[in-house]
């Protein structure tokens, strides 16, 4: 099926060739999903004409309370673990602590625009395949998939 190129799908452009950039820059696109009982926020911006980045972000958890007496046990050794975590995450992550308690995650790498989407999905693997062992911590640490954020779908 011929298709004039470039065209508008969703937020994206699509040229011939089928690759992908943004649509412009005030609205990145971007979705989120579940994983391992965690949310995780994709978004993809476009920082010069040939670099763009996949942005990710990670609700990993939420240090326990003292407020439960199952989970008291397990806030201090949450909080060294938080204290020591940093060292041993890859380069570009970042470890967040929230107000709310919330553990939080970022991680962004760099592409090239226009980018397939194949290309997009492999970097998102990519993420998830590595974070993998950090979970497994963080669950024998007391500090579990969060619950559902305010105003997000429950997948």
């Amino acid at each position: 099926m011929p298709f004039d190129a470039p065209f508008m799908l969703g937020p994206f452009a699509v040229d011939a060739m089928g690759r992908l950039a943004p649509r412009g820059p005030d609205s990145p696109p971007g979705f989120f999903f579940h994983w391992r009982g965690r949310m995780i926020r994709a978004r993809f911006e476009q920082t010069d004409p040939d670099l763009g980045r996949l942005v990710l972000q990670a609700t990993l958890g939420r240090v326990p309370s003292t407020a439960s007496p199952r989970d008291r046990g397990l806030r201090g050794q949450s909080f060294q673990l938080l204290r020591l975590l940093p060292r041993a995450l890859p380069e570009p992550w970042q470890l967040l602590l929230l107000p709310d308690h919330r553990v939080q995650l970022e991680a962004d790498s760099r592409v090239t625009v226009p980018v397939t989407a194949t290309d997009l999905l492999v970097g998102i693997t990519r993420f998830l395949l590595e974070l993998a062992p950090y979970l497994d911590l963080l669950d024998e640490a007391g500090i579990a998939g969060a619950p559902a954020e305010p105003g997000s779908a429950n997948t």
